[in-house]
């Protein structure tokens, strides 16, 4: 019987240690140099907003944010701007408000940092995180002459108004346009008598 135990004992020991390592790949965090984070919403509830921010490849820094019931989005975001500014400025990662309810997060790291919402007792409360910095080059370099340029395009004239209409093609320059009509026929306009009685 204290056989059996050991073995499946052993066997759950192995296993956990062969898993752990796996677990660990699957779960690693996007690294960026700059974050947006927006909260959208009214806090209908007092609580707070538990954010984890991890620079590179040193330990998690936890940092909590506490939102009043009522407060709006734009109050959030000051709330959460005033937070993390004052406890990230040690790992030189700078906090600044945007545009809106942006909360925007920028290092100068060469390996990056993380930022994650861990938990949220907030009502009503949507915050929403992104890495701002493209995350992929262009494949294509930039061009400074189209590929197909385009033909007969007139050229620009020097001032306002002296552009000249290009010519008009005619019927024998090209086939299928009606030709040019060069006298009008006048119709005669019929006349009426004015009937009174």
């Amino acid at each position: 019987m204290k056989i059996r135990a050991l073995l499946v004992a052993g066997l759950l020991m192995a296993t956990a240690g062969s898993v752990a390592p796996l677990a660990l790949g699957a779960n690693s965090l996007p690294l960026s140099n700059e974050w947006n984070i927006a909260p959208t919403g009214s806090a209908t509830s007092a609580g707070s907003l538990h954010f984890r921010v991890t620079p590179g490849t040193e330990n998690p820094v936890d940092i909590t944010v506490p939102i009043m019931a009522g407060a709006t989005d734009v109050a959030i975001a000051r709330y959460i701007q005033r937070a993390l500014g004052s406890q990230l400025r040690s790992d030189g990662i700078e906090v600044a408000t945007g545009a809106g309810t942006n909360v925007m997060l920028k290092s100068t790291r060469k390996d990056g940092f993380s930022v994650e919402l861990v938990d949220s007792s907030v009502e009503n409360v949507r915050v929403a995180i992104q890495s701002t910095e493209g995350a992929v080059p262009p494949t294509v370099p930039k061009q400074s002459t189209p590929a197909n340029p385009p033909i007969n395009t007139p050229a620009t004239p020097p001032a306002p108004g002296d552009a000249v209409p290009p010519d008009t093609p005619t019927s024998e320059d090209a086939p299928g346009i009606p030709p040019k009509l060069t006298a009008v026929a006048r119709l005669p306009t019929p006349r009426f008598r004015a009937r009174f009685p």
